[in-house]
């Protein structure tokens, strides 16, 4: 008769033999995850054993396979022992690699400046929360202009930590939870992979920061800036601004393939944008920035006199000419350098008599209007192309003095 197992016997470890040096993998009997390892070496230069994990077992040897291939191409891998410094180098290079150029850019820049110069030395498995709790005492009392030298290339008038005199510019509070989170993110890939056993970053709590309410201009205002920009070759961008609510990287990475006169639609498919010292032209922010939007007929008319004047100009320009397709390009169909809008813009608003208004206003103006208006807030959001309705109605959903009044006038109460 055959002997049959108790069910509360451990099941037995199912393994796939692999040819000599190719490394081991098994499925383990406690969670039933599967588990490989191969030797390779590590950010600290050892070579060891390094176990890999998944659901299955073609995601492990997927997993094995690149492990073993990066070892031999010189990629050092992070072990428990490793520094803060040296994991969040790998995982800025390989993990966050796949993150837009502006997201990877941002990432880089937390880790650079504020990250590894006060925890970079510490070992991954011995980081504490008391250590996360060091980090942002510090990064909230650290002026940013000491630390990074922004005034360096200012006038010798106009400097001041470079001078001896500290402007006390501290990180904001969305500076501080950006600098969290950008651990938070780091430390979970490391959980994932059992680098770690828990995110010590969780056990941090952050205070969410306060959103400044957006400053939607008057329509006279509005305008007034249009007027002053009609004869300038911006002058159809910062209609599309102003009638859309477009951000400035949209404005300037959209195509005429993205306009559909026809249909009288446009839609946001790309953006311009300088990242580490180069203008690139990348994905926008969601999926939600994608989406289509009708074209307002004033609008549709300006772009299509554009359209017109454009073509003379690439006409000029000859062999000279570069087609990226770009609505809103230089006279060689290259794009824009969004700093040479910045500057235009800035001209407009003096000339406005509206000194530091941004561009960006003229989107929360297009929100604020359409609110103001009634406009239902859910229509509000898929023209603004925002992922949540809460950003749309926290951020920019401002009620001014007059509507106030308004509405309380309309409670009344019987006096006896």
């Amino acid at each position: 008769m055959t002997e049959q197992k108790s069910k509360t016997e451990p099941r037995e470890k199912r393994r796939h033999r692999r040819a000599n040096g190719e490394g081991s993998i098994y499925q383990r009997s406690s969670d039933n995850r599967w588990v490989g390892s191969a030797y390779i070496y590590t950010a600290t230069g050892q070579r060891k054993r390094q176990p890999v994990y998944g659901a299955t077992f073609e995601e492990v040897r997927k997993k094995l396979d690149k492990l073993k291939g990066d070892s031999a191409n010189g990629v050092l891998v992070p072990d428990r022992s490793t520094s803060l410094r040296e994991y969040l180098a790998y995982w800025l290079r390989e993990i966050a690699a796949h993150k837009r150029a502006t997201t990877l850019c941002g990432y880089e820049i937390a880790v650079r400046l504020h990250i590894i110069p006060v925890l970079g030395t510490k070992r991954l498995d011995k980081l504490t929360g008391a250590d996360v709790r060091h980090l942002i005492a510090v990064c909230r009392q650290k002026c940013i202009c000491c630390a990074n030298g922004y005034d360096k290339n200012r006038d010798e008038a106009k400097r001041c930590c470079s001078a001896g005199r500290c402007c006390g510019r501290t990180p904001s509070r969305r500076q501080i939870q950006y600098i969290h989170a950008v651990l938070r993110n780091a430390l979970s890939n490391a959980e994932r992979e059992e680098l770690i056993t828990r995110n010590v970053a969780k056990l941090v709590q952050i205070p969410t920061p306060r959103y400044k309410v957006g400053k939607g201009l008057p329509v006279s205002d509005v305008a007034r800036i249009l007027s002053l920009a009609k004869r300038t070759r911006f002058y159809p961008l910062y209609v599309l601004a102003a009638t859309l609510g477009l951000r400035r990287g949209e404005l300037l990475g959209l195509r005429w393939s993205d306009v559909d006169f026809g249909k009288n639609t446009l839609q946001v498919a790309q953006t311009v944008q300088r990242v580490s010292g180069r203008l690139i032209i990348d994905e926008t922010k969601t999926d939600a920035s994608d989406a289509i939007v009708p074209l307002p007929k004033l609008t549709r008319a300006v772009l299509l006199e554009h359209r017109g004047h454009q073509a003379k100009v690439r006409e000029d320009s000859g062999e000279l000419w570069i087609d990226h397709d770009l609505v809103f390009s230089t006279s060689i169909g290259t794009p824009i350098e969004p700093r040479s809008l910045n500057t235009h813009w800035e001209g407009i608003r003096e000339q406005a008599g509206l000194p530091g208004v941004r561009l960006h206003d003229l989107r929360h103006t297009v929100v604020s209007l359409l609110l103001e208006l009634g406009t239902p807030p859910h229509v509000v959001q898929a023209i603004a192309r925002h992922a949540d309705l809460d950003v749309t109605m926290r951020i920019y959903a401002h009620t001014n003095l007059d509507t106030m009044r308004e509405a309380l006038d309309k409670i009344e109460w019987d006096a006896e």
